[in-house]
């Protein structure tokens, strides 16, 4: 939880609450009794994620629409999807991922995902992880644009 910043140019932008919410639903990301309220350019949202994963990807969608200048996460999530101790085993998933570890990347002119995977994760071959990451809001990993924030799990 918390505030994560999205710079961008939101001068005479003003976002719909009705529209986020609807673009959440449309996204089919799983939260329960989700409400969004927005105040200068600032989305506080609150409502039961899935999980900690689900709840990241709904402060992305958020934060990308236009006019959301920041976005004050004020979701909960289980009590059985908190960290435990430390597994024996790999996760499985990205919705097992620590969310800990997950960077929220900000798009620059002329980068591709393969470019932001070789640069944090020395792999361009990596750049799938990435997208789909960023699921459902990404449905092409060609089609990223400046401006966007990324979350970029770990490997």
């Amino acid at each position: 939880m918390g505030i994560i910043d999205f710079f961008k140019d939101t001068l005479g932008i003003t976002p719909d609450a009705d529209d986020i919410k609807a673009e959440i639903a449309k996204l089919g990301l799983n939260v329960q009794n989700f409400n969004v309220v927005i105040t200068d350019g600032v989305a506080t949202v609150t409502g039961l994620a899935v999980n900690r994963a689900e709840a990241s990807k709904i402060v992305m969608a958020v934060g990308n629409t236009k006019g959301i200048t920041k976005v004050d996460n004020q979701m909960r999530v289980p009590l059985s999807s908190l960290p435990a101790p430390p597994p024996t085993a790999a996760p499985t998933d990205d919705a097992d991922a620590d969310e800990e570890a997950v960077v929220f990347y900000p798009v620059e002119k002329g980068e591709t995902l393969s470019g932001i995977a070789k640069r944090l994760y020395g792999d361009p071959n990596k750049y799938m992880k990435i997208f789909e990451a960023n699921k459902p809001m990404l449905k092409d990993p060609d089609k990223i644009y400046p401006g966007q924030v990324l979350r970029v799990p770990p490997l």
